[in-house]
């Protein structure tokens, strides 16, 4: 999820991939230059960066809400540098709010209910949800606001992008652009790899992994074999379409159940690793998914993402040591709303909100400095758009993902020299559902929701990670399900996909 381009002027072939490359030609200048990106969608319509504000803007302090790894001892310098170019571009001053990943959502969910004033939420479709939260009338609608203070924002994104951002025929947040597609797969320290000689190439499905984690546990003391929060479970692993769910082959388009034979597959899968000892103890209980390999004693773990460029992160992460990526998927386009932006409705100012995010959306200093710090205490620049980063001087977030777009990011050592244009590549041909556009609305079985979060909270982290025994607790697992209405979402969920694909002359 970051940006890298090895040439100021360097396109790409394919005419899919260069549009979206046109983001990025401008994105790779010096720290001073402040030009904004032009559209993904029209190589020759930059859009020029934010100008100083008017005078006539009074003042404001904006609060901005956002999820990271662990607290920065020098958040409040970062916090005084970003607000010096804010204040000069317009006339805003910004509070920066991260919270613990694990904690986030928990603590959103306060703040919302609390009513607090609050001006920009990070939110997403797997943490503090998106469509969740827009039906609970959290976010604010930005159509008017990206039409009159976002002008230059909107045409930074294909329209594809802001497609996701939308709920009721409204855009309700703004995506921060970056890998779109996810091709799920396997991390794996290398000098496992090198030492046992194991050609990455053979490994195909999770099962083929076995024999490798064996040869870790008989060897390597210490060495946890494979590492793991919440399981390796994704329909992507199995043909299944997770916007249905559907099977990809179904043209029929019959929502599938909770539980698929897929998933009791996959659960008796993780339960046998466990019971090996290759899955670390406590991987039902840990909050982020960071924890199960950040202290370097893990020699594999499963990454949901796949992104171009994502090798320099986990080593990063997990005490530099080097990683090799392993993808068992073919690349599927899952959208925009992994992550995204939006402005709360107790928010005071929306106008210089959206002014904001426009700006870190396009001004490659404001973002680097979010993203990277200070220049010079916590990076230096080394070579063309590269800079080395002092993971001990006082700021590191490694979610460059999470600011906004990260067309403007300069690239750490270790980022491969093609990583935007792999991001590009990436997004274009990622495979497209026919059901993207359908968002299933909850309302109508809100209790029974409730219900099956409840038991997918008492079991779902036990049985994916393989800690509970599935013999004995699958079974339990799916008849709470039944009984909590399971059937009953499923059967709701088939209805409007139904009426979604008649009403879009797909069935």
């Amino acid at each position: 999820m970051k940006k890298i381009i090895k040439s100021r002027f360097q396109w790409m072939s394919t005419l899919a991939v260069s549009s979206a490359l046109a983001i990025a030609v401008t994105g790779c200048g010096s720290s001073t230059d402040n030009t904004s990106s032009p559209s993904p969608s029209s190589s020759t319509a930059p859009a020029p960066s934010a100008t100083a504000a008017p005078k006539k803007l009074d003042p404001v302090e904006l609060t901005w809400y956002y999820p990271q790894n662990k607290a920065n001892p020098d958040l409040q310098l970062v916090n005084d540098a970003v607000n010096k170019i804010t204040q000069e571009k317009i006339n805003a001053t910004i509070k920066l709010m991260p919270i613990d990943f694990g904690t986030y959502e928990q603590k959103l969910n306060t703040i919302v209910a609390a009513n607090e004033v609050t001006d920009i939420i990070w939110t997403s479709n797997w943490l503090f949800k998106f469509d969740l939260n827009q039906k609970k009338g959290v976010f604010q609608p930005l159509d008017d606001l990206l039409k009159n203070q976002g002008q230059k924002l909107y045409k930074t994104l294909e329209e594809k992008f802001w497609n996701d951002a939308k709920l009721d025929g409204k855009i309700y947040a703004v995506p921060n652009y970056q890998i779109s597609a996810t091709r799920a797969g396997l991390v794996m320290q290398k000098r496992f790899v090198d030492k046992y000689k194991l050609d990455v190439n053979t490994i195909k499905k999770m099962e083929d992994l076995e024999p490798f984690l064996k040869q870790i546990k008989d060897n390597e003391p210490g060495i946890t074999p494979f590492g793991t929060t919440r399981g390796f479970y994704t329909g992507t692993l199995y043909n299944i379409d997770g916007k249905g769910p559907v099977y990809k082959n179904d043209t029929t388009f019959k929502v599938l159940p909770d539980v698929t034979t897929e998933m009791r597959t996959n659960f008796k899968l993780a339960n046998s690793w466990y019971t090996k000892g290759y899955i670390n103890k406590d991987a039902a209980t840990l909050k982020s998914a960071a924890d199960a390999y950040n202290k370097g004693t893990t020699a594999v773990w499963f990454d949901f993402t796949g992104k171009p460029g994502s090798e320099v992160e986990f080593k990063a992460a997990n005490a530099g040591n080097d990683v090799v990526l392993v993808p068992l998927t073919k690349a599927v386009f899952s959208g925009a709303a992994s992550t995204l932006n939006a402005i709360s409705r107790t928010s005071k100012n929306p106008e210089r909100a959206m002014m904001f995010l426009e700006l870190v959306n396009t001004d490659k200093q404001l973002y680097n400095t979010l993203v990277y710090g200070i220049e010079g205490k916590h990076y230096t620049k080394t070579t063309g758009n590269f800079i080395k980063i002092n993971q001990d001087a006082g700021y590191f977030t490694n979610t460059d993902w999470i600011f906004g777009s990260i067309i403007n990011e300069y690239l750490p050592e270790g980022s491969p020299a093609d990583k935007l244009e792999q991001t590009a590549k990436v997004n274009a041909e990622g495979e497209v559902s026919p059901l993207t556009g359908f968002v299933f609305n909850t309302e109508p079985v809100k209790t029974e929701t409730a219900n099956v979060k409840a038991v997918n909270d008492e079991y779902y982290a036990g049985l994916a990670t393989g800690t509970l025994d599935t013999d004995k607790y699958l079974p339990i697992y799916e008849e709470k399900l039944k009984k909590a209405g399971a059937d009953a979402i499923v059967a709701e969920r088939q209805k409007q996909l139904d009426a979604w694909l008649k009403a879009n002359g797909k069935k």
